[in-house]
């Protein structure tokens, strides 16, 4: 029996509450990474910033790819190991958004961090499993991660996508690349009978 996805759906909750929440814009900067607020003292907007949203198409895809790839990752995780991946994968691609782009006080806000890292660990955990691009072109698993790794490094460099972090996504990429080979999560939680 598959073990319930709790922290997955909490994590959707919680997005979806902040999202609304946010609409009050004191709000949303109190949550949003400022990097020159973060770095003078609102050292929580490393973790809140993953929760925060711009518009209701931003929190769908990011939520959309967590209850699809999600749920899965936390079944072979645990829900514990499963929420220190998401949140250090989180926390590590806005500091790698802020050391490649630099401080300035422009806010980062978005799971897509987060959301990349997740996509990293099924590739590398089901590599050979089917991912449908644009819900129609089949491509095994490793090879999707692979290639969104090499579109995002383009993106970045290039700047073909005005107002996205590119660097935050390869950043929860890096974060989920380095846990899943050197820190024992990608090896998949053991099982027992009464499961």
């Amino acid at each position: 029996m598959r073990r319930k996805s709790k922290i997955t759906y909490i994590i959707l909750a919680a997005n979806i509450i902040i999202f609304f929440l946010t609409i009050i814009p004191p709000i949303f900067y109190f949550l949003a990474l400022t990097p020159t607020e973060a770095i003078n003292g609102k050292f929580w907007q490393f973790f809140t910033f993953m929760y925060v949203h711009g518009s209701f198409e931003h929190l769908f895809l990011n939520m959309f790819a967590l209850v699809v790839f999600g749920p899965r990752i936390e079944s072979e995780m645990g829900k514990t190991k499963f929420f220190i991946f998401y949140s250090i994968s989180g926390i590590f691609s806005g500091i790698f958004h802020i050391l490649l782009t630099g401080i300035n006080s422009i806010p980062l806000i978005g799971a897509s961090g987060a959301i990349f890292a997740i996509l990293t660990a099924f590739g590398f955990m089901f590599p050979k499993d089917i991912i449908y691009v644009n819900l129609l072109l089949p491509v095994p698993a490793i090879v999707y991660v692979i290639l969104m790794g090499i579109l995002q490094i383009i993106y970045a460099i290039s700047g073909a996508q005005p107002g996205v972090s590119n660097y935050g996504h390869i950043g929860g990429m890096i974060a989920a690349f380095i846990m899943l080979k050197f820190f024992g999560f990608g090896k998949k939680r053991v099982k027992y009978f009464w499961e």
